[in-house]
């Protein structure tokens, strides 16, 4: 086993098992959330919570809450995981400043992870989730107009270079950038879709709100610490901070998070997708100052990614499960999501996730 197989694991369950060994190694208890489905094996699943309040006691009384979460896109929960096994590990929670509380929410999508899904049980993009279901939900033209090539009935190679050939005259047409954002913006439209934003709040949303009213209620400020892989350079962690003009992740990123962040506005027009999840937090939160931070480590190009979740999108729908194209189509998701196999990449998602986390415990004290 190599240092860095202390904290990654190979799969849900054993990604479970490291997080709440690591709790019970530290003497911290878990309130798991059990998910009404099973993993593929059969296995149970559950949002796993661990909570570092000085009462113990829900709320957690103080005013200022650090919150880490893993597994927002199922199967980019390897790496947030990992992070919150190393931060129980080396005894990082001893750390934290007094008056401050500190949540782990453990694979906020459990189904995700265990069968291996970016999405939900229900197709849901839970990161495109925390739209405002008692309003008019966005229309998504373009997406409307690629559905069938984003997401063809049929994989084949032909079939796949048909719907490519769609694809590459629209960027042709309207850009690269405009294609991107009509596959990846969030969509309303279309529940067998990808980046499919639900038509109500889905189990996780609704979990991961119920802890966050019950923990936080008498917090006046909260930061929001949310693991992702996918975009990016290759095993580099980049801080985006988005939110509603005027609001606090939108004013005070740079004293929560340091200067080297990147600020996003959610105003309409400005190219943030819908549903954001740590944006919809803040707007359900209305009682605290909200600090989120969306931390991505990249992996491989945004095309071979799309790609990987347009193939797995299709076996879900019109595959076979037990065929020998799934377990290829499920080891090229994974892959690009989690490259299991490089040491280095790990190595350097684990420094930073960390670094990130204990400049963002410092800022909060200071806010």
């Amino acid at each position: 086993m190599t240092a860095m197989n202390t904290y990654f694991a190979a799969d849900y369950t054993a990604a479970r098992e490291k997080f709440l060994s690591a709790a019970a190694e530290a003497g911290l208890a878990v309130i798991s959330h059990p998910h009404p489905l099973q993993g593929p094996k059969g296995e149970g699943l559950a949002l796993d919570l661990v909570t570092l309040c000085p009462d113990s006691t829900a709320p957690c009384r103080t005013k200022r809450v650090f919150v880490a979460l893993s597994a927002t896109h199922g199967i980019e929960g390897f790496a947030g995981s990992a992070a919150q096994v190393a931060w129980l590990k080396r005894k990082l929670w001893k750390k934290v400043p007094a008056g401050m509380s500190v949540l782990l929410l453990h694979a906020v999508n459990p189904h995700g992870v265990a069968w291996l899904r970016r999405v939900t049980e229900d197709n849901v993009d839970l990161n495109r989730n925390f739209a405002d279901f008692g309003k008019p939900l966005p229309r998504k033209p373009a997406y409307d107009e690629l559905a069938e090539a984003i997401c063809p009935r049929i994989w084949t190679n032909e079939s796949i270079a048909d719907a490519q050939a769609r694809l590459d005259d629209f960027a042709e047409r309207h850009g690269r950038s405009a294609l991107n954002r009509a596959i990846m913006g969030g969509q309303y439209s279309h529940p067998d879709g990808v980046f499919f934003g639900g038509h109500k709040p889905s189990w996780s949303r609704e979990t991961m709100m119920k802890i966050l009213d019950s923990y936080c209620s008498e917090a006046k400020h909260v930061a929001i610490l949310d693991f992702h892989t996918g975009l990016g350079e290759f095993g580099a962690g980049v801080s985006y901070c988005v939110g509603d003009e005027g609001s606090a992740s939108v004013t005070k990123a740079h004293d929560v998070w340091g200067e080297d962040v990147t600020i996003m506005s959610a105003a309409p027009g400005s190219g943030v997708h819908d549903g954001y999840n740590l944006t919809g937090m803040a707007r359900l939160m209305a009682h605290t100052a909200v600090y989120g931070n969306t931390l991505e480590f990249g992996t491989y190009p945004t095309a071979d990614m799309l790609r990987a979740l347009r193939a797995d999108n299709w076996l879900h729908l019109n595959g076979e499960l037990a065929s020998p194209q799934a377990q290829a189509i499920k080891s090229e998701l994974k892959r690009m999501f989690y490259p299991e196999a490089s040491e280095d990449w790990k190595a350097r998602v684990l420094s930073r996730a960390l670094a990130v986390w204990e400049r963002g415990i410092a800022g909060l004290a200071a806010v």
